[in-house]
């Protein structure tokens, strides 16, 4: 199963502090959906200001709002209830990759991930990029009436997915 995810954080490089992870949403093939927003993992005096303004007025709170650990089970769970061989993608594995490795290190790994993130940013030519950005952008036209907010790490998971679809 190839699930598509994002993550945002407080802080890219450390400038303030140690970044910490605020949300990660994920999106499956056939559409199932996980987002989680931690409440324990960070404070707004740690982000930059970026995170301030973009991230997080997209924030849900409620429901999705949860404690790492509990962020970590529930994840957990939900890759396993694939009951197949699950694959990450990100168009960002550098920064985003690193979140999931942190949580399932501290928690416990899903017996059916694979632990290695797939990148979806590769591209064998300059025209098939200019493909998967020209679909991102169809993508946040498309889905804007819906409430779609970029740097919204659910949202974002969706639009990685379309756009992948859309060079594949």
């Amino acid at each position: 199963m190839e699930v598509f995810f994002d993550t945002e954080f407080t802080d890219m490089i450390g400038i303030v502090c140690d970044p910490a992870l605020i949300s990660i949403g994920l999106v499956s093939n056939d559409g199932k959906e996980f987002y989680a927003e931690l409440s324990d993992t960070w404070s707004k005096d740690v982000c930059t200001h970026f995170v301030i303004e973009a991230v997080l007025p997209s924030l849900q709170g409620g429901e999705c709002k949860m404690a790492e650990a509990d962020c970590a089970e529930r994840l957990k769970t939900w890759i396993e209830d694939f009951n197949e061989e699950v694959s990450l993608y990100s168009d960002a594995p550098n920064f985003d990759w690193p979140w999931v490795t942190q949580l399932f290190d501290k928690y416990g790994w899903p017996e059916n991930l694979d632990r290695k993130c797939q990148r979806v940013s590769l591209f064998e030519n300059d025209t098939v990029l200019i493909r998967y950005n020209n679909a991102t952008q169809e993508f946040w036209r498309m889905n804007k009436s819906q409430g779609a907010t970029s740097h919204h790490a659910l949202w974002d998971a969706w639009c990685i997915q379309f756009a992948w679809r859309q060079v594949r």
